[in-house]
């Protein structure tokens, strides 16, 4: 079947006030991901990233029109949700034949309302997407009913249906690398904290949290990873393909495997590519110590973001952080030691925080 994976454009009036454009373009590795995987098991997914291409919802109609897919998947995050619907409803102006698939947090977190809310979507994906898509595609194909494939929900004579959750794929291997020649990687860099030089591109190496945080949309979503030889396979392609200076590690807790990170960065040490790159990473401040902070150094590693999130023991209490505020402190402390520079999450107004509450939590940052 031909597909058509499809970023939004986040233009809307808020960006328009500001009068520029702010922020990082990052490559959409979630939609990389489902198109690459499909592609391997014969399908035509391209991958259209509105915001990247500055592609207006007018010009993306005429790709729609010229390009006829048979279905349109759309990623649905809850700050682009009014953008991600006009795209599913600019597909079935275009064609109401055309299937229309969106996935993401935001149908995640809101399966059935998301469908039971806009007649334009045919089908919300629940979590990872990959092997969903591929049956979802399957079921079209053989002309088959919706219900036995697992972690969808879809709309049946009216009524809307949930299906039995998906497991989710323990190897990760098992996914192919993201075929980025599906987009124009020329494109994209991090946010200007994310890196020192470019280009800079970013990597998954593993899936899932198993922290409780209250905030978090991955929270309590167990623990996968790559393999470090598929890791230094994707990092040696980014580097010998993409010509990258820098890798961000987007995964949400890189450290939390402490023997696993030393491994790695012994991988990358032994394979040379410390003296062809530069990296950095996004961890718990409980999830490092002294010994691993200076491997980290030693195979690269020149930042570290830290989810800090308040500036006080009640606040990161109050949204099950489960650490404190003297192990947030030693892991900064730790980091100025071996040379590796730091950055802090934090959020202003967290359920029950006070004015002196937030004024301690800036006072934290500084």
């Amino acid at each position: 079947m031909k597909i058509l994976m499809i970023m939004p454009s986040l233009d809307n009036a808020y960006w328009k006030k500001l009068g520029k454009k702010v922020g990082p373009r990052s490559e959409p590795l979630s939609l990389l991901y489902i198109a690459t995987f499909l592609n391997k098991f014969g399908h035509l997914a391209e991958v259209i990233d509105c915001e990247a291409e500055g592609i207006s919802i007018e010009d993306l109609e005429k790709i729609i029109r010229r390009k006829q897919p048979d279905v349109v998947g759309v990623a649905m995050l809850t700050a682009m949700y009014s953008q991600s619907l006009d795209v599913c409803k600019v597909a079935k102006k275009i064609n109401p034949d055309i299937k229309v698939l969106v996935g993401g947090s935001h149908p995640t977190l809101r399966p059935k309302e998301t469908i039971a809310e806009n007649d334009c979507i045919d089908v919300a994906a629940i979590g990872e997407a990959e092997v969903t898509f591929l049956d979802v595609l399957a079921a079209f194909d053989d002309k088959k009913s919706l219900s036995d494939v697992k972690g969808i929900v879809f709309r049946d004579n009216g009524l809307v249906v949930q299906t039995e959750e998906r497991p989710k794929i323990q190897d990760l291997d098992f996914f192919p690398i993201p075929d980025r020649s599906l987009i124009n990687m020329q494109l994209y860099r991090p946010s200007v904290s994310y890196y020192r030089q470019l280009p800079a591109y970013t990597l998954m190496t593993t899936r899932g949290c198993p922290y409780r945080c209250t905030f978090c949309a991955t929270s309590k979503s167990g623990y996968r990873m790559n393999s470090i030889p598929r890791v230094i396979e994707e990092m040696t392609m980014l580097v010998e393909e993409y010509g990258a200076k820098e890798i961000l590690i987007r995964d949400d807790t890189f450290t939390l495997d402490r023997q696993r990170t030393i491994d790695l960065c012994a991988a990358i040490i032994k394979s040379g590519l410390n003296k062809k790159i530069s990296w950095d990473c996004i961890t718990r401040a409980d999830r490092v110590d002294l010994e691993l902070l200076k491997k980290m150094k030693e195979a690269g590693c020149w930042g570290m973001h830290f989810g800090v999130e308040g500036g006080n023991q009640k606040l990161i209490d109050s949204i099950h952080k489960d650490t404190t505020m003297e192990i947030i402190k030693k892991a900064f402390d730790d980091c100025k030691t071996v040379g590796i520079e730091t950055r802090g999450y934090f959020m202003i107004g967290l359920p029950g925080s006070t004015k002196e509450d937030d004024l301690a939590t800036i006072k934290f940052a500084k």
